[in-house]
């Protein structure tokens, strides 16, 4: 290798190692990381053999804990993608099925509604030709020649009943 490949190898790594110390920096202050430190070695100091048995411990506890933690983690983050991708299914077939009994729904009803409308103006438009609608006062001629007049009370409110209805007949002839 070249000196100048080892001086950019070198300088990456310095990079690496200050961009890491950053960040361990930002979670535990240098101080807190000092004096956990110092504990550390003063107990190893005091209690060789309990230190050594804890470190040890540690050593071949670790690859199975990290091991565990990281199967744990990524079981749950697979049960939740799954989880998603299985409801977007069903949400997609049940989607299938809706838009058509949508469609058949919304056609249904706008066909009543249409259905409905026709009726209200035909009936209105019946009513209004048929010879004995009541618009206010009104004369019928009968086909014996006879005339009926219905008088519709003026301060009688607005009723429904036939209470309201004065009927006179006439004698007189009607002409054609």
């Amino acid at each position: 290798m070249s000196a100048d490949s080892e001086s950019r190898i070198q300088s990456s790594a310095r990079g690496v190692y200050t961009y890491g110390q950053r960040q361990v920096d930002r979670v535990i202050s240098p101080e807190t990381r000092q004096k956990h430190y110092n504990a550390v070695t003063n107990f190893a100091m005091e209690r060789p053999l309990v230190f050594a048995f804890i470190a040890s411990q540690l050593l071949f506890s670790a690859l199975p804990l990290a091991l565990f933690i990281s199967f744990s983690i990524s079981t749950g983050i697979f049960a939740f993608v799954s989880a998603v991708v299985f409801s977007l299914f069903w949400i997609g077939v049940a989607l299938l099925v809706l838009v058509p009994i949508l469609f058949v729904s919304f056609s249904a009803a706008v066909l009543v509604w249409l259905w409905a409308i026709a009726t209200f103006l035909v009936g209105r438009w019946i009513y209004r030709m048929m010879p004995v609608s009541m618009q206010g006062d009104m004369q019928v001629k009968m086909p014996n020649g006879k005339q009926v007049i219905f008088q519709k009370e003026r301060n009688s409110g607005v009723g429904l009943g036939f209470d309201d209805i004065d009927i006179k007949e006439g004698a007189a002839e009607v002409k054609d």
